[in-house]
């Protein structure tokens, strides 16, 4: 009996030494399962609790290492934030989903964790490192069901349009302006006329502009600056009202054209434009470029792109001494070698790896994506560098690689990266599975 009640206080002083442990790091919080610590300062657990994609309103300030972040508490603008479920374990997912309405608490989120898989972030890249840890104060102020508050933020646009709609007849009124508006709704009204022709779809615009809210709060110039706003018609890339207004221009027209808000920025507000802003442009047409002299500006930039990125990736071959190399241009330098097992074709090849810019920019890793990386052998679902390159590791082997652009995203741009992009892989192979 005395050995068992031994035993029994042996366990009971283990669990609270290891509960101590789990809590010393920040004293007073204690910690879930998934790692995430918590304090609360208020809690009322009969009030409602917010369920996987409600949006809820909360009054929140944000710590790094116990240094200001950002402050939402007290602001003039309510801040919503939808459940969802963690995108990582101990993540602020979690926190929301453990309140109530009124409750008020602490929580300790690993920084690194929420850079990487929050923003998509280099935790390295910004300054953090794997002890940083955010502070999240939070209150839950209020909880709305998908649904309800959907229908809240749709009525609020309908008013915001209205609203938008009055303040453009106030302005025409106010302005006597009495020429015909477009059937879109804009209005062109000619200033100076210039005696060029018009352009036309497929041809690159060069123009002079001022922009103004209806108030003559500015929102942008180029007059006085040496870099003039350009675009190429119908190819989507600028607001619909310059679609509409540029093509009824003739080269050195000077017009003044007010847009409505849904030919403009509509819902969103842009820099110093509020969302629903009508805007009032003063637009000088200085050049038109023809398709064709666009078409032979652009190969002459892509053949300097091409001849640049050609010369960075050999200077980056000789400065760090790699010459090995495969028939299809691959370059890589072994920095461990093993007699271990290579993938063949169809298998599963689990790699940890890194990838950056010929300057050392990072691009990004396997540790974003999880523990490691998988890439199934001939299926062609990743780099076409990088699955030539894991295919000729053995289990346990590293090794840089450089991808010519070729073999990377080619001759174009693809999201964030340039095209021509040359690119560096470091690779180690954890592993060979059948699929």
């Amino acid at each position: 009996m005395k050995r068992n009640c031994f035993l029994f206080s042996m366990v009971c002083l283990s669990a609270m030494m290891l509960f101590t442990a789990c809590t010393q790091k920040f004293p007073g919080y204690k910690k879930t399962p998934n790692g995430l610590y918590y304090k609360f300062f208020s809690q009322n657990t009969s009030a409602t609790q917010p369920q996987l994609s409600d949006f809820m309103k909360v009054d929140m300030a944000c710590y790094l290492n116990d240094s200001l972040y950002y402050d939402w508490q007290g602001t003039q603008h309510d801040v919503y934030t939808q459940l969802q479920d963690p995108i990582f374990k101990g993540d602020l997912q979690e926190a929301y989903a453990m309140m109530h309405v009124g409750d008020s608490a602490s929580f300790y989120v690993k920084a690194d964790s929420v850079a990487a898989l929050y923003y998509q972030q280099d935790p390295n890249a910004v300054g953090l490192k794997p002890e940083d840890y955010f502070r999240y104060e939070v209150k839950l102020v209020e909880v709305k069901t998908e649904e309800a508050f959907m229908a809240e933020i749709e009525m609020m646009k309908e008013a915001m349009k209205e609203a938008s709609h009055k303040a453009l007849a106030d302005y025409i009124k106010a302005n006597n302006i009495n020429v015909t508006p477009e059937p879109s709704g804009v209005y062109i009204i000619p200033m100076e006329k210039g005696k060029g022709r018009y352009p036309v779809k497929g041809e690159k615009v060069e123009l002079d502009f001022s922009a103004t809210l209806l108030d003559g709060q500015s929102v942008g110039s180029t007059f006085d600056s040496p870099n003039k706003f350009s675009f190429v018609l119908g190819e989507g890339n600028t607001i619909k009202g310059w679609e509409e207004i540029v093509p009824k221009m003739r080269l050195g027209d000077r017009v003044k054209a007010i847009i409505p808000f849904d030919l403009a920025y509509g819902e969103r507000s842009v820099g110093s434009i509020p969302a629903y802003a009508n805007l009032v442009y003063d637009v000088k047409l200085l050049k038109i470029i023809t398709a064709a002299e666009l078409k032979a500006e652009n190969e002459r930039a892509m053949q300097a792109l091409r001849a640049d990125s050609e010369k960075a990736f050999f200077d980056y071959l000789k400065t760090n001494n790699i010459t090995d190399y495969t028939a299809s241009g691959l370059f890589f330098n072994k920095s461990v070698t093993t007699e271990g097992a290579q993938p063949q074709e169809g298998q599963i090849a689990r790699i940890k790896f890194t990838a950056t810019y010929l300057d050392g920019t990072p691009l990004g890793d396997s540790e974003q994506l999880g523990d490691h990386y998988d890439v199934v052998i001939g299926e062609g679902k990743v780099l076409k560098g990088l699955e030539e390159a894991v295919a000729m590791l053995r289990v346990g082997e590293k090794a840089r690689f450089v991808l010519p652009y070729t073999l990377a995203y080619g001759t174009n741009a693809f999201g964030s990266i340039p095209a021509y992009s040359n690119l560096v892989f470091d690779v180690e192979l954890l592993d060979v599975l059948n699929k």
